[in-house]
């Protein structure tokens, strides 16, 4: 017993004689100052120090009571300890290798009482040129910075500005002595939509660093069609008519002289001081059709084609210069892994827009030196949930995992930032995730709603609880199981998306904001809003409660819609209505009286729901998100004409033609007679392209005399016999003699000669048959089209031979099937205006047999 009490007594006097871990300690009497550098490699570098150091400054101040003086370092205390920030020369002397640091990476070290803050800051190009945009540097020092505050001063940047950032008070802030940690970000690019310099550096959005890209297309620089269409047409695609077609910028890829040209584009960026170029097709890829891009590559698919131009492009570069790197796409026509080789030179990084676990999976037979750049797609008002909230933590969370496990290196994330409201914690998990992709992400999402919304936590947690549930339903169908990992079977493509979910916007928004889930959030957030006490978590309610609103008017816009289309009536019509009126009045109200876009008041970096324009808001979005009906009725003229929509198709009478058809006059003739057909919005909304049109017959031939506005139009190109007519100003014929909704001719003209198309849909019977069901474009009808353009209209004359419809001349009241539609390009817009005689309130197409019109024979 008397020898283990020796032993105790001697351990006890060893461990006493250890030396005591220290810790520098700031307190609200300490006495310290902030020092910048005096200079930098470029002056834009001190400013944005400058602005880091000053919410450094904020932080102490509000956790301590601390005001620390901010000074450039030949103005310093030298008799006052300090917290340096950038590559000051105090820095240099502690031995401080921050050149070494590569990229966004930087150094948090305590030498000697000091503390230092630094990382290899530079303009990512290398220019001296100061720039206002902080993506245009490389700045360590502020991603050190905001790791230094987030973890020792338990600042937390929560959303974008001031009122987005959260100070605790502390009684003192503690730094490990001798500390040197190295914040070593997983990202050599990580860019998305600019919100705030430090919020974006918080969540690991802080910019392309070197890496110099196109938004996913670089072709359009490199053989842009506005320089070359007309002196070097050789350098674009030819159709299958053997015409060449500029529409779109699509290249002819055998070409030498367009493969000079790429390789030049991406020489020129690289010689501007970019450290990697990227190199991508044009979107919405269309091959080229001659003889010598058929035998390119020695192989057919078009996607292989161009991995093996790309590849080629990459070991020329790497060749000439070694220290410079390419980012090659994958993305269509080269959708999948190249085929015809396993490798890719020592430069190359690969950018995928297609990201499952099964995809990554088949890039493991790849050697890929530098890893992978994704182009992330999920969030932008062009998805098909538009202006609404998309994705859960837990999503986030998982794909963080997947991308971290399969060697990616850069993120891009589009449409990101745009409902800071209520996706901001989304967006706080997927930053986060980022710097350590094995955290929990359930503890960080609920650190969120701690000191975003602070005393109203609960109701908050459960407020988005209740949304994020439903929006587990949407990652389900994008190949997610109900925990957030990928489903083994799931391959997140396109293919896979249009087929799992549904195609209308209506049904998923209906779908996941019933009624009782909308109750549940509103009633959270209204509990929420009465326990608020600081200002900055009023103003984060606020720009909650904005969003929310937005969504639950759409969310029972489309329930009152759903049960009107059950039993269209005039009762059902006014309430929907007036629910419509509302919304517009409150579209209404995010815009000042010069149609921006207001800011929630006290938060200048919100705006209210997304910077998405009136046009667009009044749609849901674009692309694959517009709802027309009944978003986009005009209710006043609907009662004004007394048109229920939705009551029955539209009908016309074909008139028998009496003397002469003219091609541009629609007035006199055999057409007298004919009462004009005026197309309306797709689904009933306003349009700038008004189109009538007259139908009549003779013993041989249907014809159509058709009138539309053509006040700015697009450039137009003759793409010849199947080409994509439907590209430019187009009008479109769908035919149904049969009248039975299930097959159907389609025509399609564009303002000039020679540039039509025509299809025959289910003529082919067998369901084996790779055309079953779908338009079989090789079907060429004998028929014919006039076109005239003059003082702003377009005059367009169709002549169908009945014969051409495998059809005898109808007798009278013989009724077909039919729609005309016309797609309109205006000049000052994206969006291509859909107008369609009998409207489709449903799948906004122009080919739902359901909403053909009739046509009866006079």
């Amino acid at each position: 017993m008397a020898m283990r009490k020796l032993v105790l007594l001697l351990f006890g006097a060893f461990f006493l004689a250890l030396p005591q871990l220290r810790a520098l300690v700031f307190k609200a009497d300490s006495h310290y100052q902030i020092v910048l550098p005096d200079s930098c490699p470029n002056a834009g570098i001190h400013a944005h120090l400058r602005q880091g150091a000053t919410v450094l400054q904020q932080a102490f101040a509000e956790s301590l009571g601390l005001k620390l003086p901010i000074v450039n370092e030949s103005k310093r205390d030298a008799s006052l300890p300090a917290i340096f920030i950038g590559q000051t020369a105090a820095a240099q002397q502690a031995g401080l290798k921050f050149a070494e640091l590569q990229n966004f990476s930087g150094l948090i070290a305590e030498r000697n009482g000091n503390v230092f803050v630094v990382g290899n800051d530079q303009h990512r190009f290398g220019s001296s040129e100061p720039s206002n945009n902080f993506r245009s540097y490389i700045l360590g020092s502020l991603k050190a910075l905001t790791v230094f505050m987030e973890d020792y001063l338990q600042v937390r940047f929560l959303q974008p500005g001031a009122v987005g950032i959260d100070f605790l008070p502390l009684k003192a802030v503690e730094i490990p002595d001798s500390l040197n940690r190295v914040v070593a970000p997983k990202l050599i690019f990580s860019s998305g939509r600019h919100a705030t310099m430090l919020y974006d550096y918080a969540i690991n959005d802080y910019g392309p660093g070197e890496i110099q890209t196109y938004g996913g297309h670089s072709y359009y620089s490199a053989v842009p069609q506005e320089k070359y269409g007309k002196s070097h047409p050789e350098y674009f695609v030819m159709s299958a008519s053997g015409q060449r077609d500029t529409t779109g910028n699509h290249l002819c890829i055998s070409n030498p002289e367009v493969q000079e040209l790429i390789y030049a584009e991406a020489v020129k960026q690289l010689q501007a001081g970019a450290g990697m170029i990227e190199v991508a097709q044009t979107d919405g890829y269309v091959a080229c059709c001659c003889e010598e891009c058929k035998k390119f590559g020695g192989v057919e698919d078009f996607g292989e084609k161009t991995w093996i131009l790309h590849r080629s492009l990459a070991e020329r570069l790497y060749k000439e210069y070694p220290d410079k790197k390419m980012l090659i796409i994958c993305y269509p026509p080269n959708f999948d892994i190249p085929k015809t080789f396993t490798s890719f030179p020592p430069n190359v990084m690969i950018e995928l827009c297609r990201y499952s676990p099964a995809f990554f999976a088949k890039w493991k037979n790849i050697t890929v030196p530098n890893g992978f750049m994704v182009y992330t797609y999920n969030w932008g008002w062009y998805q098909i949930t538009g202006l609404t909230p998309k994705r859960t933590p837990r999503f986030c969370a998982e794909q963080v995992r997947l991308f971290m496990d399969n060697g990616v290196r850069g993120v891009y994330r589009c449409g990101h930032g745009e409902l800071p409201a209520l996706e901001g914690p989304a967006y706080y998990v997927y930053g986060k995730m980022l710097e350590d992709s094995s955290q929990d992400f359930q503890k960080l999402e609920d650190d969120y709603y701690h000191r975003a919304f602070a005393e109203a936590y609960s109701p908050m947690r459960a407020f988005f609880t209740a949304m994020h549930e439903r929006l587990e339903m949407l990652s389900r169908l994008q190949g997610q199981d109900s925990k957030g990992s990928f489903l083994p079977e799931s391959d997140l493509d396109e293919t896979t998306l249009s087929s799992a979910l549904p195609k209308n916007p209506r049904v998923i928004i209906a779908a996941m904001y019933t009624p009782e889930v909308l109750s549940v959030m509103e009633r959270n957030l209204s509990a929420a809003e009465k326990l608020v006490q600081g200002e900055k978590v009023r103003t984060r309610l606020l720009a909650v409660r904005v969003e929310f609103d937005y969504l639950k008017n759409l969310a029972n816009i489309l329930h009152l819609y759903n049960a009107y289309r059950t039993q269209p009536s005039w009762e059902l019509f006014n309430v929907l209505a007036q629910h419509l009126e509302e919304r517009n009045a409150m579209l209404d109200s995010f815009f000042d009286d010069k149609g921006r876009k207001k800011k929630i008041p006290g938060w200048p970096e919100v705006q209210y729901v997304s910077a998405a324009p009136r046009d667009v808001m009044a749609r849901n979005g674009r692309l694959s998100a517009p709802i027309e009906a009944p978003l986009t009725w005009n209710t006043s003229l609907l009662k004004e004409k007394k048109i229920l929509p939705g009551a029955g198709v539209r009908k016309a009478q074909i008139k028998r033609a009496q003397g002469a058809v003219s091609a541009t006059d629609f007035s006199s003739g055999a057409w007298a007679s004919a009462p004009w057909q005026d197309l309306n919005g797709i689904q009933l909304g306003p349009i700038r392209a008004q189109t009538r049109f007259k139908a009549i017959y003779d013993e041989q031939n249907l014809y159509l005399g058709i009138e539309s506005d053509l006040k700015d139009p697009m450039q137009h190109n003759a793409v010849g016999r199947d080409g994509c007519a439907w590209r430019q100003d187009s009008l479109e014929v769908v035919l149904d003699p049969a009248g039975s909704r299930e097959q159907y001719y389609h025509f399609i003209i564009n303002p000039l000669p020679n540039s039509f198309y025509d299809s025959a849909f289910g003529m082919i019977t067998d369901p084996i048959h790779p055309l079953f069901n779908k338009a079989d474009v090789s079907w060429n009808g004998d028929w014919e089209y006039q076109t005239l353009v003059k003082d702003e209209k377009w005059y367009a004359l169709f002549k169908i031979p009945f014969a051409s419809l495998n059809c005898k001349t109808p007798s009278s009241g013989t009724t077909w099937t039919m729609n005309l539609g016309r797609g309109a390009h205006h000049s000052d817009s994206r969006e291509v205006e859909l107008s369609l005689w009998s409207p489709c309130l449903e799948s906004m197409s122009f080919h739902d047999r359901d909403s053909f019109g009739e046509g009866q024979f006079e």
